[in-house]
């Protein structure tokens, strides 16, 4: 993996303020159902037992605030701290907040994932998560790493859910795009023509960067494996046609459920995960 800009701040701001009103449309895609259903499954397994009563949390590149609100709606003793570049997602996040009563528990901030280990400096996290595509989107995903890093308390837990690059390779020849497919293989590419670029990820990798910044690697894994997206599940809304009759039954979508979950601690399944999942933490002392 290459470090170096992938977009300025303003194009990556640009972005999601388009996307802000209409982003947690996501959750009628029955694509991104299995996979958010696969994630909890994950941190429900691997995060929540390991997380102190009254633990709090910093959601990275949080936007629209799906995953502050699991954690918030889980864990009535849990505060947290929703970091994020667009004011206009995380209004939303605000608003969610407020409807479900927990927003004197969860405090929104602005600011640039780059500099976040300067601006929440003294502040100490018992979880860090950024999921998604947060990672991808900074210049320098080691040295953001290294910040999140240095926000854990001591046996403070560190989970990113990041893009693979063997994946939106497959998925760019899927499309007949073989020059992106390669730019995928260095590192860097996009989805579709209109998203900024990014950061692309392998396991090894991931593992580095967590291991340089000072923590300790707990499990590499990577999901779904056996199901992947269309184009149109890149979109806001939408799903591929195939996908949405498969995942509209719902004896299906739990078999297939069921299938995915017993592959989800499988280490030779990592590479094969549309997106990749990484757990680590801060030595105790």
């Amino acid at each position: 993996m290459t470090d170096g800009p992938v977009a300025t701040l303003d194009e990556i701001r640009s972005y999601f303020n388009g996307k802000a009103d209409a982003y947690d449309d996501v959750d009628a895609q029955p694509y991104w159902v299995l996979s958010d259903e696969l994630l909890w499954s994950a941190l429900t397994e691997y995060v929540l037992p390991r997380l102190p009563e009254g633990f709090r949390f910093l959601d990275a590149g949080g936007g629209t605030g799906r995953w502050s609100h699991r954690f918030a709606t889980a864990r009535p003793d849990a505060t947290g701290v929703l970091y994020d570049l667009t004011p206009a997602m995380f209004g939303h996040a605000r608003a969610k907040a407020e409807r479900h009563g927990y927003a004197d528990r969860l405090a929104c901030r602005e600011g640039d994932l780059g500099r976040v280990g300067e601006e929440l400096a003294g502040e100490g996290f018992d979880l860090v998560f950024n999921f998604h595509n947060v990672l991808g989107f900074v210049d320098s995903p080691a040295d953001v790493v290294k910040q999140l890093a240095g926000l854990l308390n001591p046996g403070g837990l560190l989970v990113s859910f990041v893009p693979s690059r063997w994946h939106a390779a497959w998925f760019n020849l899927t499309l007949g795009q073989t020059a992106e497919a390669g730019r995928n293989l260095e590192g860097r590419g996009r989805f579709t023509d209109t998203m900024p670029d990014m950061h692309l990820f392998t396991p090894e990798q991931l593992r580095a960067m967590n291991e340089d910044a000072g923590l300790r690697v707990d499990l590499t894994t990577g999901f779904p494996v056996l199901l992947y997206p269309g184009y149109q599940e890149t979109q806001i809304s939408g799903s591929t046609r195939s996908v949405a009759e498969l995942l509209g039954d719902r004896a299906a979508f739990d078999e297939v459920f069921a299938l995915e979950r017993g592959l989800l601690g499988t280490a030779d399944a990592v590479g094969r995960g549309n997106n990749l999942f990484v757990l680590a933490s801060r030595p105790a002392r």
